[in-house]
């Protein structure tokens, strides 16, 4: 949200408490969308078959896809599971990871997340063109490369990923 103006007001009674109240008056910038966040924790699966599936979620409309090393019952290592995604994905997701894994349940949950205006584009550098992402934010605008844009530079130059970076 985009604060315009911030009130605070006190009521007339007099309480033992204080009687407080602060509003604030703005805009969102892009309403909310909501989505699911599903987990599951897997012990018997190898990193293979584990990367893999963060793959194949990935192309199947996950928004965001990774593991949180954990310990299970009879402190046995073990990775959590998270897939963030759109409800109208979920079931497919969930499909993917009973498929792909060993998990046989998976939790979630719906949750909320505000997400920036976003436009993508190129920019000249002294390498060649870059793909960036132009965010906005509060009215200020911020350029973030994409990182498969900036590895196929720094390869086709012959210089460290660090260099690209710094051009930002």
């Amino acid at each position: 949200m985009t604060t315009q103006k911030i009130g605070w007001g006190a009521g007339t009674k007099d309480l033992k408490i204080p009687n407080i109240l602060k509003v604030y008056l703005g805009e969102m910038e892009t309403e909310n969308e909501d989505f699911v966040v599903m987990e599951t924790n897997i012990d018997d699966c190898s990193g293979e078959i584990l990367g893999y599936t963060q793959e194949k979620l990935f192309q199947n409309g996950a928004l965001d896809v990774f593991y949180t090393p954990i310990f299970m019952k009879k402190n046995r290592p073990a990775y959590r599971l998270t897939v963030a995604c759109r409800k109208e994905d979920m079931y497919k997701l969930q499909n993917i990871m009973f498929k792909e894994t060993t998990t046989i349940g998976i939790r979630y949950r719906y949750e909320y997340r505000t997400e920036l205006g976003r436009t993508e584009t190129e920019i000249d550098t002294k390498y060649g063109k870059l793909k960036v992402k132009e965010v906005t934010s509060n009215g200020e605008k911020f350029i973030y490369p994409e990182y498969e844009s900036m590895k196929k530079l720094a390869e086709k130059n012959n210089i460290p990923l660090k260099e690209l970076y710094k051009l930002n």
